[in-house]
């Protein structure tokens, strides 16, 4: 069965570049002390790099493709960014990197590990440096 679109949102390149500048301010917020001992120093992290790729997706999205995704479901945002024209297809699998990682940081008991972490910060990173490049 074929899954439908998901709701969209028009959006132009002054909401994408609002978007990336907040991907920003979420990456710098995660990478303040990622890799601590301390488990929910790192739910914390990644979290904030969650968001980061959320908002990076939405920027390549609205720069290229004029429209961002508004579905609660994130699949929804991965189906549109693979879209998008040039390195943006790529950001799909970024994103998804963190989408798997989301609800163990923001939802469960259990804490990512350092490995996760480090895992999440480099498809944030990757996502914030395709969006930069549009």
């Amino acid at each position: 069965m074929t899954r439908g679109a998901g709701r969209r949102a028009a959006c132009d390149d002054a909401f994408g570049d609002a978007r990336l500048k907040q991907a920003e301010a979420f990456a710098l917020s995660a990478g303040l002390d990622p890799l601590s001992d301390d488990g929910p120093t790192r739910s914390v992290a990644v979290s904030n790099a969650v968001l980061a790729g959320i908002a990076a997706a939405d920027s390549i999205c609205c720069r290229t493709l004029r429209k961002r995704s508004a579905s609660g479901n994130h699949a929804d945002a991965v189906d549109l960014l693979k879209q998008a024209p040039g390195k943006a297809p790529d950001a799909a699998v970024h994103l998804m990197i963190l989408i798997g990682v989301k609800g163990m940081a923001q939802y469960e008991a259990r804490n990512p590990s350092v490995s996760d972490t480090k895992r999440a910060l480099r498809a944030m990173g990757a996502l914030i440096r395709i969006a930069r490049a549009i």
